[in-house]
């Protein structure tokens, strides 16, 4: 029994070409003369896929082509019979070993074709990846169907949904050459849908906004007829992957969006895990986001958070314990001087300013212009402690900040 049991194995794990070639033979539907013929054909394949990969003249390389075209002729045979031997054996007597094993090879170049995740991407695959990919698929063993099936629907799936993302993008505003992300376009859609009088078009940043404040809203409700409107031309597969987007919105997108701790700015720069897009505007005002989330940091910088001078200020303001703004009058430079010699620079303060305030998108750079650079060369030119170096009357000090700084005063005439 053991015996049998162990024979049994053994021919089930040989490749499916010869499974198939020896069924062929055992029925009759393979004749001696095609075997002959096949035998002649297995000489040349081996020799042009050699080559293809190498060389010819290295019996190692001729050994590892002829291994190559069993999983090649492998893998299109069962696929394309779905496994059963007597359709496999005859297409083995109707055509050539080399039309087999190229149909095995543009399987898993189709494969290798097709995206292995949601991104946007324009970049053509070229011969040397191609011919890497199909070496790795073909060195060993073939992949068995069942495998190579299923990579096949998954890159199928970001196919479709690439392809859903681009439709969606183009109804809703957006041109395929602005999106680089299918998923994180199809959840703001979904945000966009699921907002009942938000209009049909990808949200800027402040649009966001007032997406997310709406859609916090308890008695805020998935309205369905707006999903069924826009889907009323749409093929099939868009149907489907819009619901199942929606239903995944709904479920998990947005409790994060109701949670407490949630805000826009987190939403949209922050780590929540989930990407959302949106759109550039030049119409739309720069200010206008960071008043809707930074109101605070708004209100500090007034507004010119983009200029160095004001950025320094804040921050020598808040490390030196001095109430925050924009500009530096001259008796307050000299109080920030003053303090900064007493207890020197507070990052703490710093950072928990930048991090309470601040905009998401902007608080990993101002924390690293203030730690790597402001702040070390602030406390060079501030201090008083190189008797080689004297600024007892602060004129270096001020001056530094002068230049560093927003300030109202002007450089003393000499």
């Amino acid at each position: 029994m053991a015996t049998a049991f162990t024979a049994l194995t053994t021919f089930d794990n040989r490749p499916f070409f010869d499974k198939a070639l020896r069924h062929g033979i055992d029925h009759g539907i393979i004749t001696p003369e095609r075997l002959n013929a096949i035998q002649e054909e297995f000489s040349k394949g081996i020799v042009q896929i050699a080559n293809y990969f190498g060389t010819a003249y290295l019996r190692p390389d001729l050994e590892l082509a002829l291994r190559r075209m069993v999983n090649l002729i492998s893998l299109y045979l069962e696929d394309m019979s779905d496994g059963d031997s007597q359709v496999a054996a005859a297409s083995l007597r109707d055509k050539t070993l080399l039309s087999h094993s190229k149909a095995g090879s543009d399987m898993i170049k189709r494969l290798h074709a097709m995206p292995d995740s949601t991104l946007i991407g324009c970049y053509p695959v070229s011969a040397e990846d191609q011919r890497a990919y199909l070496d790795e698929k073909t060195a060993s063993d073939a992949p068995p169907l069942a495998e190579y099936r299923a990579e096949l629907a998954v890159r199928q799936e970001s196919r479709n949904t690439i392809d859903f993302a681009v439709w969606l993008a183009k109804i809703m505003g957006v041109s395929r050459d602005d999106i680089d992300d299918a998923d994180s376009l199809i959840r703001s859609a979904m945000l966009v849908l699921f907002v009942d009088q938000a209009e049909l078009k990808i949200p800027t940043r402040t649009d966001f906004v007032r997406l997310i404040k709406a859609a916090r809203q308890a008695k805020a409700r998935f309205n369905e007829d707006r999903l069924k409107g826009l889907l009323k031309e749409a093929p099939t597969e868009f149907q489907r992957l819009a619901r199942r987007a929606m239903d995944r919105f709904i479920e998990k997108d947005l409790p994060q969006i109701r949670a407490a701790s949630s805000t826009a700015d987190k939403l949209l720069y922050g780590d929540a895990g989930e990407v959302y897009f949106v759109r550039e505007s030049l119409d739309e005002d720069v200010r206008e986001y960071d008043r809707l989330v930074a109101k605070e940091w708004d209100r500090v910088t007034r507004g010119e958070a983009d200029d160095p001078a004001v950025v320094a200020t804040v921050c020598f303001f808040v490390a030196t314990g001095l109430p925050p703004k924009a500009s530096m009058l001259l008796r307050e430079a000299k109080e920030v001087i003053r303090n900064f010699r007493t207890n020197g620079f507070d990052t703490q303060a710093v950072i928990k300013f930048i991090d309470d305030h601040a905009p998401e998108s902007i608080r990993e750079d101002l924390r690293k212009s203030w730690e790597d650079d402001l702040k070390g060369d602030a406390e060079e030119q501030l201090n008083d402690n190189d008797p080689n170096w004297p600024d007892t009357h602060m004129e270096r000090a001020l001056e530094y900040l002068r230049k560093t700084c927003s300030v109202s005063w002007k450089a003393r005439r000499r």
